[in-house]
């Protein structure tokens, strides 16, 4: 099963917030879950301006191999937002680990955010899906589920399930309690959005993380403040493609028309 914390992690604090990953992976394993999904940014905090620039790391510096290790010694896989660093450039990133300890994939945030984020990060060349255990999981970053064509794109490749860490503000809260529900519903598949809580400076987050099935439905939900950690069941998210609820638009999409239609 997979399962998500909705938290406010302590501002350029990664050492501390690696504890709390720690802590969440032991939760994660008594329940039973497959991975857990944090909040984008969640090693540093996302409120912090051109100090993400410092604080980024590469793909394997320490702060990736502390995951791995919690990952191995809870056997449940990790997806972490974080800022990454490769070479001269840092990413809005997300990196996932397997419930082995291995890197399985790192995702680099497609579409930036506003006026800031553009400033600190340069944006990903492609998207990502990587294989934990025996699900295939698409990766976006936040403002990413705002576009339908990058989910799209991740169902057409094959995603059983849609990971999204996100750090999402006021007074945007149609997009955990439309859009994402929108996403799952038109490709037919779960949608995983693990975001902030509280505020951070200046700003204040949405809350409402959720967990909703192939068919647009919650299967969990977070409020608008508090920590929360949220789980449920494949087999309560999934369906066969025949299912009577399931939607038909991913299959029905006339793509070879599409190109005349948008000339």
């Amino acid at each position: 099963m997979p399962a998500l914390l909705q938290a406010l992690p302590e501002a350029g604090n990664k050492q501390a917030n690696l504890e709390t990953i720690d802590r969440h992976a032991s939760v994660a394993a008594a329940a039973e879950a497959e991975f857990v999904c944090f909040p984008e940014l969640f090693l540093t905090g996302y409120n912090l301006g051109s100090a993400l620039r410092d604080l980024a790391e590469p793909a394997d510096g320490p702060s990736v191999r502390r995951m791995s290790e919690i990952a191995t010694r809870h056997g449940v896989g990790l997806i972490v937002g974080m800022p990454e660093r490769d070479g001269d450039r840092v990413y809005n990133s997300a990196v996932a680990v397997d419930a082995r300890g291995r890197v399985a994939g790192m995702c680099r945030k497609f579409q930036l955010f506003g006026a800031v984020e553009p400033e600190i990060f340069a944006p990903g060349a492609d998207l990502t899906m990587v294989t934990m255990g025996a699900r295939r999981i698409g990766l976006l970053i936040c403002y990413d589920v705002e576009f339908p064509e990058l989910s799209r794109a991740l169902a057409r490749k094959g995603a059983e399930i849609i990971c999204a860490p996100t750090a999402n503000m006021t007074p945007y809260f149609e997009v955990p309690t439309t859009l994402v529900r929108a996403r799952a519903l038109e490709n037919g598949i779960p949608f995983i959005y693990a975001n902030f809580c509280s505020s951070e400076g200046d700003l204040a987050y949405t809350g409402l993380s959720g967990i909703v099935g192939f068919d647009g439905m919650d299967r969990a939900r977070a409020g608008k403040s508090g920590e929360a950690f949220l789980h449920a069941s494949f087999d309560d998210l999934s369906a066969p493609a025949d299912h009577p609820l399931r939607s038909t638009q991913l299959r029905d999409l006339r793509l070879d028309a599409l190109g005349a239609v948008q000339a």
